[in-house]
């Protein structure tokens, strides 16, 4: 569908960006199959969906995109809406989401997992990482690394681990409060772990492919 979609964006001045960074057209995707497909005369549960996206095996980090250290984190909410406003008001790298504009609610308190990427060319590999559509960080138990997906099927392995059951229980548990937030989580860039200012930071919402 993508030469269709350029061509009909070319048309009318809009350059188009495959990306799955388009959160309320998954949202309303899954919104019509649960009130329109699921109730039409014609539906058969279990069927393969129409559109199905790809998920390819990871590939090789390009040497730009490395950091050299890494961490999960949790911030509270209130502390993810300040990096967020931050986005606006200082040079800093990045994208949010429109919350409201999704449905989302969550409270000021809540935790939102994240990851935390420390570089001596912080800015640099902020600003590598500001042309990509970063959509999602998963942490992947089986393989110890972190797999990073940008634009539509693309898969990076943006950092791998020593496989142990403390890291592998850490990696669970980050997951796990990912799912707790409904597939929040967030991306900051830094110059330093223990620094609490970011370079770039990215709001990212990890959801199922849309049923249809």
């Amino acid at each position: 569908m993508q030469t269709i979609i350029t061509k009909a964006c070319k048309e009318i001045g809009i350059k188009p960006i495959p990306s799955k960074r388009c959160i309320s057209l998954l949202l309303w995707l899954e919104e019509r199959y649960e009130t329109v497909y699921t109730r039409h005369p014609g539906f058969q549960k279990g069927a393969q969906p129409l559109l199905a996206l790809d998920n390819p095996f990871p590939m090789e980090l390009p040497d730009n995109l490395f950091g050299e250290k890494w961490a999960f984190v949790q911030l509270p909410f209130s502390a993810v809406r300040e990096e967020i406003a931050s986005l606006e008001t200082r040079f800093v790298f990045g994208a949010s989401l429109d919350l409201d504009l999704l449905g989302i609610e969550i409270d000021d308190k809540a935790l939102i997992p994240g990851l935390a990427v420390a570089s001596s060319r912080a800015e640099p590999l902020a600003a590598w990482m500001n042309g990509l559509e970063v959509c999602a960080i998963e942490a992947d138990t089986s393989r110890a690394c972190l797999i990073l997906s940008v634009g539509i099927a693309t898969r990076y392995v943006y950092a791998t681990y020593m496989k142990t059951p403390v890291t592998t229980a850490e990696a669970e548990a980050w997951e796990a409060a990912k799912k707790a937030c409904g597939g929040l989580h967030f991306l900051a860039i830094q110059d330093d772990l223990d620094s609490d200012d970011c370079v770039g930071f990215w709001l990212l919402l990890d959801l199922p492919p849309p049923p249809v």
